[in-house]
């Protein structure tokens, strides 16, 4: 299953980043979810050959996560969502210079939503 919606996307960000702080989560439970975006997976396992100077080909993702180690997923994670926001952010500004309307959600949607992921 790969996830459609940017909301998605920012939804599984936040679970991931809140399962590094979990000590009972392991590369394999991080693993199964980054992989719902496919984009961050790739991001993550690209991260990993680097690390690796081509001497190896990353196998799976929970391999990527071993060899990177959760600090460096953190940063990864981080970084993906700040540039997937930013592109989401010029699209909306981009249709707007164009006359479309922006749905944008209010500052009490934004709060539910924060909480629900906090959760």
């Amino acid at each position: 299953m790969y996830l459609a919606t940017t909301d998605d996307v920012f939804f599984i960000g936040r679970r991931v980043l809140g399962l590094l702080r979990d000590p009972r989560s392991d590369a394999r439970r991080l693993a199964r979810l980054i992989d719902y975006v496919p984009a961050l997976a790739a991001a993550i396992n690209r991260r990993a050959e680097y690390l690796l100077s081509s001497d190896r080909r990353v196998n799976n993702t929970t391999h990527a996560i071993t060899l990177i180690g959760f600090d460096r997923l953190e940063r990864a994670v981080r970084g993906f969502l700040r540039s997937e926001y930013a592109r989401l952010r010029a699209a909306e500004e981009k249709a707007e210079a164009q006359g479309e309307v922006v749905d944008r959600p209010t500052r009490r949607m934004l709060q539910a939503e924060v909480r629900y992921a906090a959760m």
